[in-house]
């Protein structure tokens, strides 16, 4: 009887098993019920499609953005570029693909952005080139008044094509290149208004015979000059500037001081000249003449000591030529006063053998 009882509750035991065991296998099987929500497609991962939309979007904003921020758009255009950057800013940080629908309207923001960009771009670039164009043409300009045309006329036609195909390159809407370009045409009028005007130093030295006085540093910036011409033939624009404007500094500080040593020249001449004229008493027989000279000689010392050398070198030529004048005039004065001194001693000694001979023949008649 005990041993009836001990086989039904293990029947039982195992049906309840069972029971249990089949409602927990159902528990973690089932799916909750489809819902309109869930089989919308919007709601579910972005399909590739929407992945790539996103990221063309992205990049479109962001290379419109660079576009102007590249052309000095946010300078031009401060309220503007306010504007459209708060849209990209918003398209960055709310940018989702959690679903096909995030995905899209992060694409969505992303084309605002580069709408306002681009309607930025379009005032933009305009007024960009219009400023480089006012640059190109004044360095142009500068250029030709230091005498570009005269006496670099080949290399001043060569800028002349590249500024034209900076134009050419903009109207093809080529903006990066054209700027490029239209700084390489920029450079090269810089550097011809510098290496003439290098060059026009140059042969102020030779024409006034300064070299003498500065032939080291003279040969040196010679030959920096001749390394500046082939840089610039071979298209090395910025090295040949930085070695002209070189060039040019050591022209100017060689003429400075040929200036400054043929005024101390030309002043030690006037001192020789102003003080022969003392030893020939200039300053007492023709006075008048002496002290204009020594007024002019005295203004030279003036320029001189206020660095004006070349007017010191004038007016010290001046006073010396004044001076050599007034020592002669005073030496045919002194001249001309010893042969009437000599005249008259002579006409007195005359005077006197003529008395005596009278003398003489009055006392013979006397006898």
């Amino acid at each position: 009887m005990k041993m009836r009882y001990t086989g039904l509750f293990l029947v039982a035991l195992l049906i309840l098993a069972g029971a249990v065991s089949c409602k927990s296998t159902k528990a973690v099987t089932e799916e909750p019920p489809l819902t309109g929500e869930t089989l919308d497609p919007e709601n579910g991962p972005p399909d590739r499609a929407a992945l790539s939309s996103l990221n063309d979007a992205a990049d479109r904003a962001a290379k419109a953005r660079q576009l102007v921020m590249d052309f000095n758009g946010p300078t031009y255009f401060p309220e503007d570029w306010s504007s459209a950057d708060s849209l990209y800013t918003q398209a960055e940080s709310r940018r989702s693909t959690s679903t096909q629908r995030e995905a899209r309207e992060s694409a969505n923001r992303y084309d605002a952005a580069a709408g306002a960009f681009n309607a930025l771009a379009d005032k933009t670039l305009p007024r960009y080139a219009q400023d480089l164009e006012d640059e190109v043409t004044a360095a142009r300009t500068a250029a030709v008044g230091a005498g570009a045309a005269y006496y670099a006329q080949d290399y001043l036609q060569e800028a002349d094509t590249v500024a034209v195909q900076a134009l050419n390159q903009y109207e093809g809407k080529d903006y990066y290149t054209a700027r490029d370009t239209a700084f390489t045409a920029r450079d090269m009028y810089e550097t011809l208004e510098i290496g003439v005007g290098a060059l026009k130093v140059r042969l102020e030295i030779e024409d006034k015979g300064f070299a003498r006085y500065d032939p080291t540093a003279i040969d040196a910036a010679d030959k920096l000059g001749l390394s500046a011409v082939d840089d610039y033939q071979s298209g090395n624009v910025a090295s040949a500037r930085g070695k002209v404007s070189d060039v040019l500094s050591q022209y100017s500080q060689s003429l400075l001081k040929g200036k400054e040593s043929y005024a101390s020249d030309s002043g030690a001449a006037a001192a020789a000249e102003r003080q022969r004229a003392l030893d020939a008493k200039a300053n007492v027989a023709v006075r008048q003449d002496y002290d204009s000279a020594n007024a002019v000689y005295n203004r030279a010392v003036t320029f001189f000591r206020g660095k004006n050398y070349d007017d010191a070198a004038i007016y010290y030529n001046e006073s010396r030529s004044l001076f050599e004048s007034a020592a002669r005039t005073a030496r045919e004065k002194r001249t001309m006063a010893e042969e009437a001194l000599r005249a008259a001693e002579l006409k007195m000694t005359e005077s006197g053998e003529y008395a005596e001979r009278a003398e003489i023949q009055l006392e013979g008649g006397a006898q």
